[in-house]
């Protein structure tokens, strides 16, 4: 408090001296500095060093970093452990630690750069420290003993913050050092550990190649004790492989675990309502055959089909292990739908995928376990050729079982040659590859009926609680809807052929080089990957937009009386919706140029100027009716010359069902273009004339008494509103009249059919002729 009242008195005396006109003050002459010039070149250096402790901290972002690095580390750790263990040669596992070497390599390589980040921040912010001696007011301070004594209250505090601030950035400098430091050296230990795997495979791809055994009859005896002890050795090392691949890959499984578990929600809720208002024998009539066992089988089968395909770099043991899974699940399923003679074949079939993947992880090769091998291949080829034609019938995709038969047969054949010349590891693999296979498009066939039977199981539920209990054409939906799936199916085995194969690696390097490889045609630079990626996501689109009806239970040939506009319209503009963001979406996928968009639609125009004008016109004609809503599907409508229900709207044409079962198909532009008649347009009543004539004896009042009494009897027609009579020609016994009548329009003729049939019974029973 000292220092600051004479820092005060000192500014106060400065103040009321005089000042001179010739040497007016300046702020940059050090003899017209003031104690609070001081007292804020003071505060302004503990603000800086305030600010520098604040920002020279570790952030969140690198103590969350810090915490993925030694998880990263311990990964890291295992798998160099278990690269050492002995019998640790399979292909598939190497190729599965060479993948997750590759990623940690890549990971390590991220953390170097936000380590380095944050180190380069904090050395310049404890550089840019400095700056506070710098300063000319503050320099001036420290040089002068007088002001040192005046403010030492201030500088003994400023003092303490530079040290405070200045140890913990030198402290955290030093982390970030160290942590790079041991980065450094977890990015070698991963280097040589990827050479230790490239070696192994280079090693093993020789050894396909080459003679890696005698030939079968030059091999020497079996060493029991030694098989044992390779057993015991090799089923450690598979175990630890498995345990952690299921660590590293328990993210992806928890999600599937997480679908699987949503799908069973799904399935339950609409079998349970189908069992609660007595409509599960109707499932009998789709020609279900696995969701009618139950929900819980075939959800499993999809979540392994699915874990198949999504660790193709698995190692041998849980690959394997989920394909028995699959296969025992499969089995359950089996038994209950296919006949004995075909499940006996499909359980000789799980039987050979067992004895080949129980053989190819845990016994040694020697003589015995060579001649297994070829026994079990010839009796694989066998079953080919005599026992796959009774699966076949009971598959429901027939013909791609052709070809993994074909596959089936070819692959053992050449691992009983392989195998007798001495390249076992080829043997195997091709032996493994066959049985899996054909295990794997005979899963897949039940994946692809399992998805069209949630479909149709989707589809009858929400019509049942609409009250639509019709039965719908299920032929022609599963057949719309196969073909876009087939190409899913068909791709799904290819890859799993080529990761057991272990071509995946050739496989996926010779599409990315196809499909990544630039390509000009003058100034316009493309790729078939762009082309392909633009073309695929128009094509699924389209696909959504065709059958995103569906799920909401709206099929084609719906019934007149059960048509729900309002959704139909709600469709409409979700179909249109798809489309452009479809469109949209390839659009930024493919990463087309907007200048070349541009050039597009310039062309676009000119081609509407020439001849595309029609074309344009029907598809803007397209989008008035989906949202102007003037027709919608369902309505009883004339145009033209063109009566009928409105079918199907598109955005370019729309279809007409005509009376004599005809379909229509008017551009949209003609038929804004002319008058429409929408005989439903807020309601589903129609008048309708009927004559007829009476002879007998009869009164008017009978006859009408008789007419109304009718009339309101039958369920076709509207009973609030009465019939109108009218007469054309009375005589003392002959009558002509004409009688009109409310109906549902889309049962006109069913009333004129009931109304005659009745009142001629009714005129009957009084004695008159009704004609």
């Amino acid at each position: 408090m000292t220092g600051m009242a004479t820092a005060q008195e000192k500014e106060k005396t400065a103040t009321n001296q005089p000042t001179d006109s010739k040497n007016k003050p300046s702020v940059f002459a050090e003899d017209e500095l003031v104690a609070s010039d001081y007292l804020v070149s003071i505060e302004r250096a503990g603000e800086m060093l305030d600010n520098a402790k604040s920002k020279g901290a570790l952030d969140a972002g690198v103590l969350f970093l810090l915490g993925e690095m030694q998880q990263t580390e311990k990964a890291l750790k295992l798998i160099d452990s278990n690269l050492g263990a002995k019998n640790n040669g399979n292909v598939r596992n190497q190729q599965m630690y060479g993948k997750i070497l590759l990623e940690l390599q890549q990971k390590f390589e991220n953390y170097w750069t936000r380590l380095n980040e944050s180190d380069e921040r904090i050395v310049k912010i404890r550089k840019g420290n400095k700056a506070i001696i710098n300063d000319t007011v503050f320099r001036k301070l420290i040089r002068d003993s007088l002001l040192i004594k005046e403010f030492r209250p201030q500088l003994k505090e400023l003092k303490n913050k530079w040290v405070t601030t200045d140890s913990l950035l030198r402290a955290n400098i030093d982390s970030l050092n160290n942590w790079k430091k041991g980065i450094v050296e977890k990015r070698m230990l991963v280097s040589k550990d990827l050479i230790l795997v490239n070696e192994r495979l280079n090693k093993s791809g020789v050894s396909l190649l080459g003679n890696e055994h005698p030939h079968l009859w030059d091999s020497n005896g079996d060493n029991q004790q030694q098989m044992q002890t390779y057993f015991h050795e090799k089923f450690n090392a598979e175990q630890k492989a498995f345990s952690y691949y299921f660590g590293y890959s328990f993210g992806s499984t928890f999600l599937l675990l997480v679908l699987g578990g949503l799908l069973l929600w799904w399935i339950s809720f609409n079998l349970k309502y189908l069992k609660r208002v007595h409509q599960m024998e109707s499932l009998e009539i789709f020609q279900f055959r696995y969701l009618n066992q139950g929900a819980i089988l075939p959800v499993i089968v999809l979540i392994l089909n699915i874990a198949i395909a999504i660790n193709l770099y698995a190692p041998a043991l849980f690959i394997e292990f989920t394909h028995l899974i699959l296969l025992i699940a499969l089995t359950i399923l089996f038994k209950k739908v296919w006949s004995s003679k075909a499940f006996r074949n499909w359980l000789l079939l799980v039987a050979l995928f067992v004895m080949f993947s129980f053989m190819d992880l845990f016994f040694e090769v020697s003589r015995i376990q060579r001649c297994i091998f070829i026994l079990v291949n010839l009796a694989s080829i066998r079953f080919g050729l005599a026992y796959l034609k009774t699966i076949q019938e009971e598959m429901y995709i027939k013909g791609l079982l052709k070809y993994a038969k074909i596959l089936f047969l070819t692959l053992n054949i050449l691992a009983v040659i392989f195998n007798v010349f001495g390249r076992v590891s080829l043997a195997h693999t091709l032996s493994l590859a066959a049985v899996i296979a054909l295990t794997q498009v005979i899963a897949l066939s039940v994946f692809l009926k399992i998805i069209l039977e949630m479909i149709t199981l989707q589809i009858y539920a929400i019509r049942i609680r609409r009250g639509i209990v019709k039965i719908f054409d299920f032929r022609n939906l599963e057949k719309n809807l196969k073909k876009p799936f087939m190409l899913l199916i068909v791709y799904l085995w290819i890859i799993v052929i080529a990761s057991n194969l272990n071509l995946s690696n050739i496989f996926y390097d010779s599409i990315s080089s196809l499909l990544t490889t630039q390509n000009k045609i003058g100034n316009f630079s493309f790729t078939v990957g762009n082309i392909l990626l633009f073309l695929l996501i128009v094509w699924i689109a389209h696909i959504i937009q065709k059958y995103v009806a569906y799920f909401f239970g709206e099929i084609d040939d719906e019934d007149e009386e059960t048509i729900n506009k309002k959704q139909h319209s709600k469709l409409l503009i979700t179909r249109l919706l798809l489309l452009i963001l479809g469109y949209l979406l390839a659009i930024s996928a493919a990463g087309i140029p907007l200048d070349k968009i541009a050039i597009v639609l310039g062309a676009l125009g000119v081609g509407v100027g020439l001849g595309l004008q029609n074309i344009v016109n029907n598809f803007v004609s397209g989008v008035i009716l989906i949202f102007d809503k003037p027709i919608q599907i369902g309505d009883v409508i004339d145009v033209g010359s063109q009566s009928g229900r409105v079918k199907t709207i598109g955005l370019r044409t729309t279809k007409i069902d005509t009376s004599n079962g005809a379909e229509v198909i008017v551009p949209n532009g003609n038929i804004l273009s002319q008058n429409i008649v929408n005989w439903t347009y807020t309601n589903n009543s129609k008048l309708v004339d009927m004559s007829f004539t009476l002879q007998g004896e009869i009164s008017q009042e009978q006859i009408k008494a008789t007419i109304v009494s009718s009339i309101k009897e039958i369920p076709t027609i509207y009973s609030e509103k009465e019939p109108r009579l009218f007469y054309n020609f009375i005589s003392d016994t002959k009558y002509q009249l004409k009688i009109q009548f409310w109906c549902n329009i889309y049962r006109t003729e069913a009333a004129i059919s009931e109304a005659r049939i009745v009142l001629y019974e009714e005129f009957k029973k009084q004695g008159v002729s009704f004609e």
